[in-house]
């Protein structure tokens, strides 16, 4: 009799603060998929993609309230690649099945004092380069996730550089990190986190109505590698970038970024965009161009692109497409150690769907 009373108080004892603390959970994701259409000036071909930008994924989190107004969370994400988009080209080969791969593994706690965060996640620049009111840039957007195939002469002669290796946001990204987030002041907020390799990252964002239309306006630097100085070398990094969007009370917005880079193997690219959009209903176009300069030294590397959008009504999937030129102007010299001429623009149009779920 005593070792079950014993038994009842222990399980009683165990089960009394799971009760009280009680948890939100929420399981969310997409797939991303989207059949694209690829000139390089010499060749064409078709690829099934999934569109790394905005990759096929699946996450969970958790919250709870932990009492005098503190509130606690975790994180975790995983995005799935099925031939990924950066591994296609021209004739290349099927990369099948990519597993999964580790996006956030992150805790928080918020309250008045604002939210601090530990663990995987994104840095405190991180989207500083994407302040936009386009929802249709899975059409045409920031990055340059649709220029995956490798830049030819007029004889075929392959130079090895795709448009990564000329254009760049120098937005931040996602790694292991503690961050912390100011609460707002108005409509501003801050940020900032540290991270391994002496990486510390700040920014300031702003979200306003104003003038009738509403503006998003962020700015964030960036530093990694130590001090600067002769012996730091190109371990020492700092970057800067910030955008900003206006969005019209009729549905037009103006887009624009600029990005730069101290430091590095290659000292001194910097990069910009700006496009035009405009959303009405459950649709959205935008019209943009992108130029990235000496992100691959002795070369200026340029994008003009369209894109379009359409949310089914349901909320449950986007479809859209959306169209690109590259370019690329290198010098003289970068072009002989390539062992090619002058390189042929790259075309590439695509459609595609994300269907979401929550």
């Amino acid at each position: 009799m005593k070792k079950k009373a014993l038994a009842v108080a222990v399980a009683t004892a165990l089960t009394a603060p799971m009760a009280a603390q009680a948890v939100s959970t929420n399981w969310y994701g997409h797939v991303n998929r989207a059949v694209q259409f690829v000139d390089d000036g010499n060749n064409t071909d078709v690829n099934f993609i999934d569109v790394t930008a905005y990759s096929s994924r699946m996450g969970w989190t958790g919250t709870a309230d932990a009492g005098n107004g503190l509130t606690t969370g975790a994180k975790v994400e995983l995005d799935f690649r099925s031939n990924t988009v950066y591994g296609q080209g021209i004739n290349a080969v099927d990369a099948g099945e990519g597993g999964f791969r580790l996006r956030h593994a992150d805790i928080w706690f918020s309250g008045n004092f604002g939210k601090l965060s530990l663990g995987q996640g994104s840095d405190a620049t991180d989207g500083v380069a994407y302040a936009t009111h386009n929802s249709a840039w899975e059409g045409s957007e920031l990055a340059h996730d649709w220029g995956i195939s490798a830049f030819r002469d007029g004889n075929g002669n392959s130079s090895g550089l795709t448009a990564y290796s000329f254009s760049t946001s120098f937005d931040g990204g996602r790694r292991d990190r503690i961050r912390y987030d100011t609460p707002s002041f108005g409509p501003v907020t801050a940020h900032i986190s540290a991270g391994t390799n002496s990486r510390v990252d700040a920014s300031v964002r702003l979200s306003s109505d104003m003038g009738g239309g509403s503006l998003l306006a962020r700015i964030g630097y960036g530093h990694a590698g130590g001090a600067a100085g002769a012996t730091a070398g190109a371990n020492h990094i700092e970057t800067v970038s910030g955008s900003l969007s206006y969005k019209f009370s009729q549905g037009t917005h103006i887009d624009f970024m600029y990005g730069e880079r101290d430091g590095g193997a290659n000292p001194d690219p910097n990069t910009f965009y700006v496009g035009l959009g405009h959303a009405w209903g459950n649709n959205s176009v935008i019209v943009d161009y992108m130029e990235g300069n000496d992100v691959t030294a002795g070369c200026t590397g340029d994008r003009i692109g369209v894109g379009m959008a359409h949310n089914l009504p349901s909320g449950a999937a986007t479809l859209y497409a959306g169209y690109h030129n590259y370019g690329a102007d290198c010098t003289a010299a970068v072009l002989a150690g390539l062992g090619t001429g002058a390189l042929e623009d790259i075309s590439e149009f695509h459609v595609g769907a994300r269907v979401h779920f929550d």
